[in-house]
Parts: structure tokens; C-alpha cells; sequence
């Protein structure tokens, strides 16, 4: 019961306030590895695939060798320690903590916590742009800071900063293709999440998130085909909504544009801003940078901990935004190679599984969830912390699922 419970608020922290209050986690996380670990030994869980450890351990083997190419090529020691940290450390705990999962019949709970996450996410946001309106001051200063709580309004749009609005770019599409799957009215916490997570990310300006929601359902009918879960109902929704989507969209803009076309002209300026590239931009700046760098050394890349001309960060000056520009600048041709080699067979393992799964409904949204943070990774450095490395979890997870856990061993959500 204490395990379950520290799981649970364990997943819903990493949701709702995660890359902030890591002393508030660490006695949840504390508790949840020792307790899986404990019953790992005793044979209460199991890996119930070889491929599970390989995948952990194949990772951890290509993170130690880029660690010494950055030793050899004279890289600072604590950007190559970090790595370690994130890359190993963070990985084998994610280990143990979805060896638990994966023993659970979490397939019957999962919606509720994303459900949740909607909810803290979407409240978080809602008191940021409150206290930015209204100076409600109800927050410690210090929570405010640690969370990023910042609101600006703009014409037509609002910009916020809070540190959980970036998790949408997994809960929105999770959400999203979870709705596709099912039947409408079947599933009340679906919907209402969705729209939570939705307004959250409308509210916060978070383009990456609107672009993902509508590349979603196209993500979902190709994992389908390929992982031959699609069917005639799922490509119908497919359809509607984006003739639904299409309708709102020429509706709302010809309502705006009567009643305020200049909001309507800063809206879409930021929405579309995102597409536009601006040479002296610092994203812009960091890839020209990372891209010079590579052509030094293009085969092993400078390792971790590598610089550049260009500094993001005068306390981490090794770390960038622009995460597959850093990686192939870390690790060059080979490693780039060896990595898509590894994901692309383990996407494949994937497919197999859920090819004969009765579980498909929920693996096909927690692997297009996957999908989505690796496209918003792009230009956001998430995979660099501890909170959404889950998403690299998403993969062995599936394969270590059963599908039927045992009825004696408790599951996330159990009732006592």
C-alpha cells in the first residue's frame, strides 16, 4: 500500500511540478527504489523481458563511452559527471521504477494520472496568469521562483513560463489519441483532462503543444497502420477532427477578426512566429554553433561536456536548447548512427508487441506521448532532466508489460 502510494505521488510530481523541488521527490523516490529493489531481490517483480535490461544497459553502455570522448577531448569533468548523473543514474532509477509499473495492471490507471497532471497543470496555469492580473500574492516568493511562475500578456496572447507547462507536450497528445480510441461519452475523464491540458496550453502560449495537438491524430493513425492496430472507426475520428478542427478554426477567425482584428493580428503573429528563422535568434545562433563544431570532429563528436563559441549558460556553458543539434555535436556520425540503430529496433520491438496486445488503446497513446516529447525535444532541452527522462522509459515499459499481471500482486490504483 505505502510502494503504491509513493509511486503514485511520485508519477504525479513528475507531471505537475517537475525540474523543481527535487527534496520534496527525493523521499518518494527514496522509498519507491528501495521498495521495488527490495522486491526485485525477492522475487516479487520480475523482468518479464531480456530485451528490458538490454535496453537500459545498451543506453548506459553508448552514454559511458561518449563520457570518455569527452574526457579524452579535455571536456570539463562536472559536464561529463553530469551526464553520468542523468544519463546513467537518472536511467537505472526509471529502471526499477517501471519494472513496478510494468508488473501492475497499470493499463486500468494510467488515464486517471494523466487526468491529474491535466488538472495540477491547468490549475497551476490558471493562478499565473491570476496573480499576474490581479497581484494575489498567495505564493511563497520562492515557490513562485522555483516554478517559474511568471504571466505575461501580449496582444492577443498570453506567454507564460511555468516550469510543468512543458509536460503537455506528452499529456496533450497521450489525452488526444486516447479520445481517438474510444467510443464519445465512454470516457468523461478523457475529455475533460484534454480540455484542461488544451486551455492550459492555449493560456501559456506554448506553440510547441498546439502544433503537437494537431499532428497528433496523423501520429496516431501511422502508429496504428504500422503497428496494425488501425481500423475503420479510428481513421473516421481521424477525419472529423480535422474537419471539426478546420471549422472552429475559420469560424473563431472570422469571429476575432469582426470584433478585434488587431488581438487577432498579435495571435497570429505569435502563433505563427514559430516558423520563421531569425539568423540573430539564440536558438538559431547556438545550432550555426553546434553545427561548426560537429565538422571538427564529425565521426565521434567532442563528448559529453562539449563548448562552443556560443554560451547559453555561463554556470552550464556545455548545455543548449537545441537537443539533436547537441547530440550530434556530442557524439558524431557514429554515435548518431548507433543511437537511431537502438531506437528504431526497440520502436520495432514495439510495434510486434502491440501488434498482438489487448492493450492496444493505451500502448498506442503512450508511445505516440513518446513520439510528441521526442519532436518537441527539438528545440527544448527536457531530455536533460530527470523528469522527462520517463518518456525514454515509455519503450521498455511496454515490452516488460504482462498481459495479465498477477491478481496477487497490488496494482497502482488498488482499493484497500
Amino acid at each position: 500500500m505505502m510502494l503504491r502510494n509513493s509511486v503514485v505521488v511520485l508519477l504525479l510530481m513528475i507531471f505537475v511540478i517537475p525540474q523543481s523541488f527535487m527534496f520534496i521527490k527525493l523521499p518518494f523516490l527514496s522509498f519507491a527504489v528501495i521498495g521495488v529493489a527490495t522486491g526485485l531481490l525477492y522475487g516479487t517483480y520480475k523482468i518479464n523481458n531480456l530485451k528490458y535490461f538490454l535496453y537500459y544497459f545498451l543506453f548506459s553502455l553508448m552514454t559511458a563511452v561518449w563520457c570518455i570522448v569527452g574526457l579524452i577531448n579535455g571536456n570539463p569533468t562536472i559536464a561529463v559527471i553530469e551526464a553520468i548523473r542523468v544519463y546513467i543514474g537518472y536511467m537505472w532509477v526509471y529502471f526499477i521504477i517501471a519494472i513496478y509499473i510494468s508488473s501492475k495492471k497499470y493499463h486500468e490507471h494510467v488515464d486517471q494520472i494523466m487526468f491529474w497532471a491535466s488538472i495540477g497543470i491547468g490549475i497551476t496555469a490558471l493562478y499565473a496568469l491570476a496573480d499576474s492580473v490581479f497581484e494575489l500574492g498567495w505564493l511563497n516568493q520562492n515557490i513562485v521562483e522555483e516554478m517559474y511562475l511568471q504571466a505575461g500578456v501580449g496582444d492577443g496572447y498570453v506567454q507564460m513560463n511555468n516550469i510543468n507547462i512543458g509536460m503537455l507536450a506528452f499529456i496533450v497528445p497521450y489525452l488526444l489519441s486516447r479520445v481517438l480510441f474510444e467510443h464519445a461519452g465512454s470516457n468523461r475523464l478523457l475529455h475533460v483532462g484534454l480540455f484542461v491540458a488544451f486551455t492550459a496550453a492555449l493560456l501559456a502560449s506554448r506553440r510547441m503543444v498546439l502544433l503537437l495537438a494537431f499532428l497528433t491524430p496523423l501520429i496516431t493513425y501511422g502508429v496504428c497502420i504500422v503497428g496494425e492496430a488501425s481500423n475503420k472507426a479510428i481513421r473516421q475520428r481521424v477525419i472529423w477532427f480535422y474537419l471539426i478542427s478546420a471549422a472552429i478554426v475559420v469560424i473563431g477567425y472570422w469571429i476575432v477578426s469582426l470584433w478585434s482584428p488587431a488581438m487577432l493580428d498579435g495571435f497570429m503573429d505569435r502563433l505563427l512566429g514559430m516558423f520563421r528563422k531569425d539568423p540573430d535568434s539564440e536558438r538559431q545562433l547556438q545550432h550555426a554553433a553546434l553545427l561548426e563544431g560537429f565538422t571538427n570532429d564529425y565521426m565521434w563528436g567532442s563528448g559529453f561536456g562539449g563548448l562552443t563559441d556560443v554560451v547559453r549558460s555561463d554556470e552550464r556553458p556545455w548545455t543548449y536548447e537545441l537537443t539533436y543539434s547537441r547530440l550530434l555535436f556530442n557524439s558524431g556520425v557514429i554515435g548518431i548512427i548507433l543511437l537511431s540503430l537502438f531506437f528504431v529496433s526497440y520502436f520495432i520491438m514495439v510495434m510486434r508487441k502491440i501488434r498482438v496486445s489487448k492493450h492496444k488503446k493505451i500502448y498506442v497513446p503512450l508511445l505516440v506521448g513518446f513520439v510528441s516529447v521526442l519532436i518537441a525535444s527539438a528545440s527544448n532541452p527536457y531530455l536533460s532532466s530527470f523528469d522527462f527522462l520517463f518518456a525514454l522509459s515509455i519503450i521498455p515499459l511496454i515490452l516488460n508489460s504482462r498481459e495479465n499481471p498477477s491478481s496477487s500482486v497490488r496494482t497502482i490504483e488498488d482499493r484497500t
